[in-house]
């Protein structure tokens, strides 16, 4: 007969409850391993922690040890300032300084002519294809009180002709191709430019926009474009841009000896920007639309020459660039009255006025008076952020150390029985009282610096912010005696200290590894325990089903029994 799986078929006993019973009992001291494979892992948290910490706190020591820190400098000037800025390296000499600005130093240029892109088109053309520094937009503009609707696809012709429809005939327009402006002509002796309701820039990229009302009262009056029209397209080729002359094919410029390739029939006027730009030049040109006009302009200030040798086709003859450059200036100044020294550019340093680490920038001529000082700011940051991280790490020392009762139970920390931790409260309150080996005068011990403990506590505060204030103010070279001079300077004793536990292979891994360790060995109890409870849980259950075997075949043969009575 099969082994019976349901506990109780033949018994009526359910003996598989009382198996798990009997199972977890003997579970017990898994239970109990368990529970100190987890005090183990939260007492390794925690040591981890207490090492990020102390970390924090030794890397705040280092701060502490930057030479920086006790040689800043920081710049004042004088309320009567000419728009300049300074500034100073540690090795810049506390002083008093005054400088006269007599030049500002400017960058060559090459200003070209006005009015480079020669007419603006023809009346033929479209308005999208005009050639004007703004383009026309599509939309409604008003004259004289009527509305004129046009087109970006509208010829020039075809406004004209809808302007004199509008006000029918009473105004007309002409565009006048050698002096490039447009003219309206109103034969009433009224002209009336625009409204409010405009939807279309028309009349303000011809320049002719002009809200009053021009009444002569009789005959006619007119108004003509402002200035001359046409610009350069930037976007097309060379030889379709816009420019006087003729351009085609390749050619070649030089610009402070670099030479410059463009190709007019497939290169565009910004390309060739571009490619000035980006050589070895050394100067930015630029385009500016409202005037019309090209620019070279140095990248560098000062009295550099900037000399140009045009191509064969008169490029930069024809937009005025050919000409004589205005040469740039160098800045001029004094130190303290001495004599005039110049410079390249607006930034001097001590290459040019022999103040270490002094550099400063004019933005204008005049005199100003420059107070180069110790500036301790950066080194008062730093203490304070030593003292947080000081509290930080003893404030977790006392909440996993602490040994509390509640209602008759103990309630202890994580690491209440680590000597090692429960010991670092008090050697580190130690070290950062003890006096500096080897220091004398007024300053020697951390309180000196109005830095002492909290009362009742491990913890420091600033008890003295005016002490602390006078030597940050006065005693910057004790101070760095005090916190990185030697290896017996608080700093640096400190740092030793935080190392031993810190370090690799030092207290806090020996100890998390040990109890890393400890946690393999339970792991491997667990295991074994597991494996004799799983082996008598199945001697157990082998046992039962035995005994149901039995109790069933007994039935069996009962009933058979009864079955033969008469």
């Amino acid at each position: 007969m099969s082994d019976f799986q349901v506990a109780g078929l033949a018994s009526g006993f359910d003996w598989k409850s009382l198996v798990d019973q009997l199972i977890e009992i003997e579970r017990v001291p898994q239970r109990r391993l368990e529970e100190e494979k987890r005090e183990n892992d939260s007492k390794s948290s925690a040591l981890g922690t207490v090492e990020t910490k102390l970390g924090n706190l030794g890397n705040a020591l280092s701060d502490l040890q930057e030479e920086s820190l006790f040689n800043a400098k920081t710049t004042d000037l004088s309320a009567e300032d000419i728009n300049i800025s300074a500034s100073a390296s540690t090795s810049t000499a506390v002083g008093n300084y005054e400088i006269t600005v007599t030049q500002l130093a400017t960058a060559s240029k090459r200003t070209g002519s006005t009015d480079a892109g020669g007419t603006m088109g023809a009346v033929t053309d479209t308005l999208s294809t005009l050639r004007l520094a703004t383009d026309i937009s599509g939309g409604d503009f008003t004259i004289n009180g009527q509305s004129i609707s046009v087109e970006t696809t509208d010829t020039l012709q075809d406004v004209f002709d809808a302007i004199s429809t509008a006000t029918s005939g009473v105004v007309t327009a002409a565009y006048d191709a050698v002096g490039d402006k447009v003219t309206l002509t109103s034969s009433s002796g009224q002209l009336e430019l625009g409204a409010d309701e405009d939807t279309s820039n028309f009349l303000d990229a011809l320049r002719l926009k002009q809200l009053e009302v021009v009444d002569a009262g009789s005959g006619s009056v007119s108004v003509t474009s402002a200035r001359e029209l046409g610009v350069v397209d930037l976007s097309s080729s060379i030889a379709d841009s816009g420019i006087t002359g003729s351009f085609t094919g390749s050619d070649t410029f030089y610009i402070n000896g670099v030479q410059i390739d463009f190709d007019a029939d497939n290169e565009s006027m910004q390309t060739l920007m571009n490619t000035v730009n980006a050589s070895d030049a050394g100067v930015t040109m630029s385009y500016d639309s409202a005037a019309d006009q090209f620019r070279i302009v140095n990248n560098e200030t000062g009295a550099y020459e900037m000399n140009v040798t045009d191509s064969s086709n008169g490029l930069l003859a024809a937009i005025g660039l050919d000409g004589s450059a205005t040469v740039g200036n160098d800045l001029t100044f004094s130190i303290d009255g001495g004599s005039s020294v110049t410079s390249r550019t607006n930034v001097i340093t001590s290459d040019d006025h022999g103040i270490e680490g002094l550099t400063i920038t004019a933005n204008e001529t005049g005199t100003q008076k420059i107070t180069i000082s110790r500036d301790s700011t950066e080194l008062k940051t730093k203490i304070d952020d030593f003292i947080a991280k000081y509290n930080d790490i003893q404030d977790y020392i006392l909440e996993k150390t602490k040994i509390e009762t509640n209602d008759d139970e103990v309630e202890a920390g994580e690491l209440a029985d680590n000597r090692e931790i429960t010991a670092l409260d008090s050697d580190l309150r130690s070290l950062a009282f003890t006096a500096i080996d080897g220091m004398s005068g007024d300053i020697f011990r951390l309180e000196h610096l109005g830095i002492d403990f909290i009362s009742g506590t491990s913890k420091l505060e600033i008890k003295d912010s005016d002490a602390l204030n006078e030597a940050l103010a006065s005693n910057l070279d004790v101070l760095e005696e005090f916190f990185m001079e030697g290896d017996t300077s608080f700093a640096a004793r400190m740092e030793e200290f935080i190392e031993d536990f810190t370090d690799d292979d030092g207290i806090l891994d020996i100890q998390q590894e040990n109890l890393s360790e400890r946690n393999k060995r339970i792991d491997a109890q667990i295991e074994e325990m597991e494996r004799r409870v799983e082996f008598q849980r199945s001697a157990l259950e082998a046992g039962f089903i035995a005994m149901e075997t039995a109790q069933s075949n007994i039935q069996n043969q009962q009933s058979a029994l009864a079955s033969l009575q008469f």
